[in-house]
């Protein structure tokens, strides 16, 4: 049984490039600033997520071996953009947590400790299962995911030209490369921050160039100006308080919502809807958390479970949607497609947050354990 969703390039504009901020960051806990929870964010990542796991159930859906049909208009295509939040989300929360490292060699180390543990034992928790299969049974997947320089590639999380064995794990790619220039950041100083800006006139000038080979195109991908933008967030926020923050999220949220749903969707074009969809998510990120700085948002705990769980939906999300259309195809005729969609959604989403449950806690603390046993203090 072949999971389907090989890969976001695949099916929508998004080819230029995202966890996702993605799902996979999250601020921890703590009393100083860096470390305070917002649980709008949170809220907002389980949201992004969803869009993302819809997005991908109507793809699925449509495929002419399961219905062959597009449910609600096609309008799912749009959903992709809940990446942009993510990324977004990614640049802000590192340099908010990690600001006061910056110039500091000596932090580097727990920089690189708390990503790793973030991103990789969840991710390999599903990784591996995966190559696996593809391995054993040659007619699950597609010939790339059998490359074994992809397969290692893959696991790293390093650029390459195919889409990475786990399809939606380009984003994480875009990730960890932004994890590795903070850390720069970290080692050469807060001086170091004004390669952002020269990064963003890169990306900005490549525009005018058009097809760039596979490292440039990397490189200077529109999605990475998200980066950037969270970053300039977090630097705002941490001199300036924002005013009027209910109607910076009104008006962030709703530049968002109608760049998604104009007739030709602003989400298909690869400069501008990155531009659009990044600036819009900025809107909404600084206002939840000048909002939450004067005034917390208290959620339900099943609300603030959808929140963490949202890396685990999202690496999840995929096989579960595969392996449950199988069944979903088999239904009566007369079952309306849509239902059909929002029940694959919501089963990969409970597939997400079981993994969230059982597993992804259990993975990042036996790797912290190994971790902490090869470090020299560890050895000692």
């Amino acid at each position: 049984m072949q999971p389907t969703l090989t890969s976001d390039r695949s099916s929508s504009a998004e080819n230029a490039a995202s966890v996702a901020a993605h799902p996979a960051t999250q601020a921890e806990g703590g009393t100083r600033p860096g470390r305070q929870i917002f649980t709008g964010i949170e809220l907002g990542r389980g949201v992004a997520a969803a869009l993302v796991v819809l997005h991908h159930a109507g793809n699925i859906v449509a495929q002419p071996r399961f219905f062959g049909h597009e449910a609600f208009g096609s309008h799912l295509e749009r959903f992709h953009v809940g990446v942009d939040f993510f990324f977004v989300l990614s640049g802000f929360i590192i340099c908010w947590m990690h600001f006061d490292d910056l110039g500091r060699r000596n932090r580097l180390g727990n920089y690189a400790q708390k990503r790793f543990l973030r991103i990789y034992p969840p991710y390999w928790g599903i990784l591996l299962p995966l190559i696996v299969l593809y391995q054993l049974f040659p007619a699950a997947g597609i010939p790339s995911q059998r490359d074994a320089a992809n397969v290692v590639m893959s696991t790293l999380l390093l650029p390459y030209p195919l889409p990475p064995v786990l399809g939606v794990a380009w984003t994480l790619v875009h990730e960890i490369f932004f994890y590795a220039i903070f850390g720069a950041i970290i080692v050469a100083g807060r001086a170091a921050l004004w390669l952002l800006p020269l990064w963003t006139i890169g990306i900005v000038a490549a525009q005018a160039i058009g097809d760039l080979p596979f490292a440039l195109s990397f490189v200077l991908s529109p999605y990475n100006l998200q980066f950037v933008m969270g970053v300039a967030v977090a630097l705002l926020l941490r001199r300036w308080r924002v005013p009027a923050p209910p109607w910076l999220f009104c008006a962030g949220i709703a530049v968002f919502m109608t760049a998604m749903l104009l007739p030709t969707p602003m989400s298909t074009h690869p400069f501008w809807g990155r531009v659009v969809f990044g600036a819009a998510s900025a809107a909404m990120l600084a206002a939840i958390v000048e909002h939450e700085r004067k005034r917390p948002i208290i959620l339900p705990p099943m609300l603030r479970l959808f929140g963490r769980a949202s890396y685990a939906v999202y690496l999840v999300h995929p096989v579960a949607l595969s392996l449950a259309v199988h069944g979903a195809s088999r239904l009566r005729p007369d079952v309306p497609l849509e239902v059909v969609v929002v029940a694959l959604a919501s089963v990969a989403i409970l597939a997400g947050i079981a993994y969230h449950v059982a597993v992804e806690g259990r993975l990042v603390t036996l790797f912290r354990h190994l971790l902490r046993a090869a470090s020299p203090r560890g050895m000692s």
